[in-house]
């Protein structure tokens, strides 16, 4: 890794931006009328390119009132609007109307209820930021996570000493800081982290926030906003609102527009590029590329805007988070499986959805011994090429080039929707790629990566869901054969991260039998059904599935060769 490296004592770091009133994200909710207004033009501008005529407007937007009239037949969540089945019986009735009366004797059109369900998504979508609000969570979290480290288990509630530098050096943090920083004042960054729990935007605004970059914006999922220590946060930190229940084209060419005019703005931004939470525990093999492609538009139109030396440039900048353990791993794995296994497997639901889980989490995982990593991979433009810390970008040989001549065909700027959706592909690719090359691998992922491999071996022929149903009294492993095979795997990985192809952490340095001893005890901070059992000289499992789930952040490097 190039640049400046920080210790644990320089943070946080100072603000780039020293003045909050002119973060990008301050002039954007300052400018909340403007911007709404924007969204709701350019999304009204490309579902009328797309349904060019009154008939086919009229019929794209049945099929929305028929969606959210089957979203309505669903259990409701608690950050649902008040009003929502009044204002879907209310577009339904102006909707008869239309097409009973002729066009003329109508005193509304499609375009009417078109901008009326406008209105409506952007009022639920919209964030906003709070300078109050951020002030108050920079002061609350340090002295909350403070508590928890300064304080013996069973009195953290009662410290009110702590001293945050001891959470920096629990939470490592590896990449080119001092590049990310600089570029972040010359043009917009966009930080498209792994995701593998509802802790992860918690956790990256936090970081970021360490790094004495401006705050994000970034969309959270709205049954999120059920939880009330993060509903008020997020409402008045900059986040947006994304209702995964509603796939209509409407909808979802508003989040796309609202993320790139947001862009345009200048409002760096995290999206979470793997959609949802990883349910199998793997690091993402496949992203989907709706907001990243508005990562391509926006900067397509900055190039529209400006002349090349005043466009405003858009930068990626991967981030590979890594816990010892997920809260949500029993649910996450259940909903695999039963994905994946159909009839083979029955689901158990484990999922969290209150405040006090939340805080009892963020106790487990703060208390145990270097509880996540977070590492930030290379920085790219908006189609997956190197840039340098002036923000110029090298192709794959090494060679400056222009990215605005990529968006350029015969001489003139053009809108071509297949080659931004293959430059999005390639860019979702290089991602990716990064993913795997800055993962770090974890004591924790590692022996469970090892147990279940050594399972898979001792009960060959037997499929996934037969093995994970496996009775676990009836699981043993003699532990010198997981530390063979561990001792095997560190010196393979050894040889990976000399090429560049992975991460390790310091802990693997260490001796094999503290490896283990460490990973379990991490890996045993939260579940009460242990991943790793240890008993004489037999290891086992107490919960075969959440071994898998955990075994899984290493699968894809090929090392069950080496088992």
């Amino acid at each position: 890794m190039s640049g400046r490296l920080y210790k644990p004592t320089d943070y946080p770091l100072p603000y780039i931006v020293e003045d909050i009133k002119q973060w990008p994200i301050s002039r954007l909710s300052a400018d909340r009328e403007n911007f709404i207004a924007e969204v709701k033009k350019r999304t009204k501008e490309k579902i009328k390119e797309k349904y060019n005529t009154p008939a086919k407007l009229r019929d794209e937007l049945a099929r929305v009132l028929y969606q959210e009239r089957i979203r309505l037949t669903q259990k409701p969540w608690k950050a649902d609007p008040k009003d929502e089945r009044q204002f879907w019986s209310g577009i339904k009735s102006k909707f008869i109307r239309l097409e009973t009366l002729e066009q003329d004797a109508a005193a509304y059109s499609e375009e009417d209820i078109l901008d009326e369900i406008l209105h409506r998504y952007v009022s639920e979508i919209v964030g906003e930021f709070d300078p109050q609000a951020f002030h108050l969570a920079k002061a609350i979290l340090p002295q909350f996570f403070g508590r928890i480290l300064s304080a013996a288990p069973g009195k953290w509630l009662k410290s009110f000493a702590g001293n945050v530098k001891t959470l920096h050096e629990k939470i490592p943090i590896s990449g080119d800081i001092e590049k990310i920083r600089h570029l972040a004042s010359k043009g917009t960054v966009v930080v498209v982290p792994t995701h593998f729990s509802n802790m992860d935007s918690i956790m990256v605004g936090w970081l970021l926030n360490e790094l004495g970059l401006p705050a994000f914006t970034y969309g959270a999922g709205l049954n999120l906003f059920s939880i009330g220590i993060l509903s008020y946060f997020m409402s008045r930190l900059g986040a947006y609102k994304v209702d995964r229940r509603k796939k209509n084209s409407v909808y979802l060419e508003m989040i796309k527009c609202y993320s790139t005019v947001a862009l345009q703005r200048g409002a760096h931004s995290i999206f979470f590029p793997g959609g949802t939470r990883s349910r199998s525990g793997e690091l993402e093999k496949k992203l989907k590329l709706g907001l990243l492609g508005t990562a391509v538009e926006a900067q397509k139109l900055n190039f529209r805007n400006y002349n090349d030396q005043l466009a405003p440039r858009i930068y990626i900048v991967p981030c590979i988070i890594n816990y010892h353990f997920v809260l949500e791993a029993q649910g996450l794995i259940n909903d695999y499986l039963q994905e994946t296994g159909k009839e083979k497997f029955l689901k158990e639901n484990d999922e969290y959805s209150t405040s006090f889980k939340l805080v009892r989490f963020i106790y487990k995982f703060i208390s145990a011994s270097s509880s996540l990593s977070v590492s930030f991979g290379e920085v790219m433009d908006v189609l997956g090429n190197k840039v340098d810390e002036q923000g110029e970008s090298y192709n794959h040989l090494g060679q400056k080039i222009n990215v605005k001549n990529y968006f350029i065909t015969n001489g003139v700027m053009k809108d071509d929707e297949q080659r931004d959706a293959e430059y999005t592909k390639i860019l979702g690719e290089r991602i990716v790629d990064n993913y795997h090359r800055y993962n770090v691998v974890l004591t924790s992922h590692l022996v469970c990566f090892t147990v279940f491999e050594l399972l898979r071996k001792k009960y060959a022929g037997v499929d996934l869901f037969t093995l994970v149903r496996t009775p676990v009294e009836d699981i043993s492993l003699p532990y010198q054969d997981v530390v063979d095979s561990i001792n095997r795997l560190k010196e393979k990985l050894r040889d990976m991260y000399d090429r560049g192809e992975v991460l390790t952490s310091p802990e693997l340095r260490w001796n094999t039998d503290k490896v283990v001893d460490h990973g379990m005890r991490n890996i045993n901070m939260y579940h009460t059904s242990s991943p790793l059992t240890l008993s004489g000289d037999k290891m086992g499992t107490e919960d075969l599935k959440l071994l898998y789930y955990y075994h899984n952040r290493l699968e894809g490097y090929g090392l069950e060769k080496y088992i």
